[in-house]
Parts: structure tokens; sequence; C-alpha cells
């Protein structure tokens, strides 16, 4: 499954974006204090912060894999390495 997780933009513009590009899986779309303080703990990979973060969590629950921005070919190597 595929989510997406917007915790920066304006909730019209986001959901003019997401339109205009088609995107079909499921978004969360949350521009309060809150969310913007919860997605912090989450979005940092080795003392850095970027967008768009990317993270494969496993069917226990876990981390298996993440990365920052687009990187062609990581996801499929790593879905590969996960046997999807």
């Amino acid at each position: 499954m595929v989510l997406g997780v917007n915790t920066a933009d304006d909730r019209k513009i986001a959901l003019d974006y997401l339109k205009q590009n088609q995107v079909t899986f499921p978004n969360v779309l949350d521009s309060s204090d809150a969310a913007s303080r919860a997605m912090m703990e989450y979005e940092t990979l080795r003392g850095m912060s970027a967008v768009p973060m990317t993270y494969l969590i496993g069917h226990d629950g876990k981390v298996v894999e993440a990365w920052y921005g687009y990187q062609e070919g990581r996801a499929e190597k790593a879905l590969k390495k996960l046997g999807f």
C-alpha cells in the first residue's frame, strides 16, 4: 500500500495538486501544528530532513528501508529485496 502524508501545504493547494496529477493512492492532509510536530519526529534520516521521504514498512510494522527524494530504481530494488 502507498500512503501519502502532507503536513506542510495548504489543503486546497494539496488537493488541487493530487487531482491535477491523478494521484490515486490515499493521502493524509493535515497542516496543523500537532501534525507538523509529529512528522518532524519521523522525517529525519541520519540527522537530515528533506522531502519526499520514502519508508518501506514490513508486515511486522517495522521500517525496512528509508530514503530521501527520488532515486531511480530504489523502490524496485528494495521491494525485490523484500521478495516482491
